[in-house]
């Protein structure tokens, strides 16, 4: 069929061409070949481009936008529009003021209480408008009542010209437009952000508040330890008076044994001297008597002459053996 379509293709190309010419020389492909050379395999049309090694650039876009992650990634892309549409709730609130919080005695907190701070944006309907607006509406009107009447007043302050809409009025739409479109975009980081920021700033001024008030806490915690060492000193002190008059006693006593000794060993020695002494002058008379004894015997002749007669008879009486 193919062959006959292409066969009916040249036949009509070649009614176009003038007289007198050579109809164009046109070389049939045969569809089957054709289709083999030009049509990828069969196996790989059914290959998701996620599992491609290699995907082109328009793959690769339309995979970032769909948040799925390339061949090779454990993870899928953070996208900058994952957070749209998130409503932000802090995590831990914000403190309040204590009810019977007053900074003076004199104040009226029954008719003037402190303003509260409210800790999220009110309820609001179709994105911008509040819900406070069109809620006594909704009471009296049922639900369809309060869009009704926005709506109608819209149209009747433009119909009858009451509310222009220039340029200034396609600007006020815009600035509506770009609010929303930001709000609910980035609104969720933006407020994320700023609670971060908060935080860290209270975190500053309560490390300020801290170091100030650092040494009046070491001041109480040293008080409190002396009066607490003060409390058992007091009732501890019978105790420590009697165990301190002991210590003098013992160490009166131990003074007092220790010059006694020493005295002791002063007298002993003194007396061991004394004796030293004494005998040490009888052995000098005695030595000095005895040769002045033998001095005066030796010089007289009779004692020379006996001494020599008894040392001959000494003699004599030896044997030959014994000399």
């Amino acid at each position: 069929s193919m062959l006959h379509q292409g066969s009916e293709a040249v036949m009509s190309l070649s009614r176009m061409v003038p007289a007198g010419k050579a109809a164009p020389r046109l070389v049939v492909v045969s569809a089957r070949s054709a289709h083999h050379a030009h049509t990828p395999a069969p196996a790989a049309a059914n290959v998701r481009p996620e599992e491609l090694d290699n995907p082109n650039f328009f793959q690769k876009i339309a995979l970032r936008f769909q948040g799925i992650p390339l061949k090779g990634e454990n993870a899928p892309p953070k996208s900058m529009f994952d957070d749209c549409g998130k409503e932000w709730f802090a995590p831990k609130p914000l403190p309040e003021v204590p009810k019977d919080f007053k900074e003076h005695p004199e104040r009226d907190l029954v008719n003037f209480p402190y303003p509260a701070r409210p800790m999220y944006p009110p309820k609001t309907r179709m994105l911008m408008i509040p819900d406070s607006w069109l809620e006594p509406f909704q009471k009296v009107t049922g639900t369809s009542g309060p869009y009704l009447f926005v709506g109608g007043l819209a149209a009747f302050l433009v119909n009858k010209e009451l509310w222009v809409f220039e340029e200034q009025g396609h600007m006020t739409v815009g600035w509506i437009l770009f609010y929303l479109l930001i709000s609910r975009t980035v609104g969720f980081r933006i407020d994320n952000w700023l609670y971060g920021e908060y935080q860290n700033r209270m975190g500053f001024f309560k490390n300020l508040i801290e170091e100030d008030l650092k040494e009046a806490k070491e001041f109480r915690k040293t008080s409190a330890a002396q009066s607490e060492s003060l409390v058992a000193v007091k009732e501890a002190f019978p105790t420590i008076f009697k165990e301190n008059m002991a210590l003098q006693l013992e160490a009166t006593y131990r003074k007092n044994v220790q010059s006694v000794a020493t005295e002791m060993k002063r007298r002993l020695d003194y007396l061991k001297e004394t004796e030293e002494t004494k005998r040490r002058f009888e052995r000098d008379v005695m030595l000095k008597f005895i040769s002045e004894g033998v001095e005066s015997q030796a010089s007289d002749p009779k004692f020379k002459e006996q001494y020599i007669n008894d040392a001959i008879a000494q003699l004599k009486g030896l044997s030959p053996a014994q000399i």
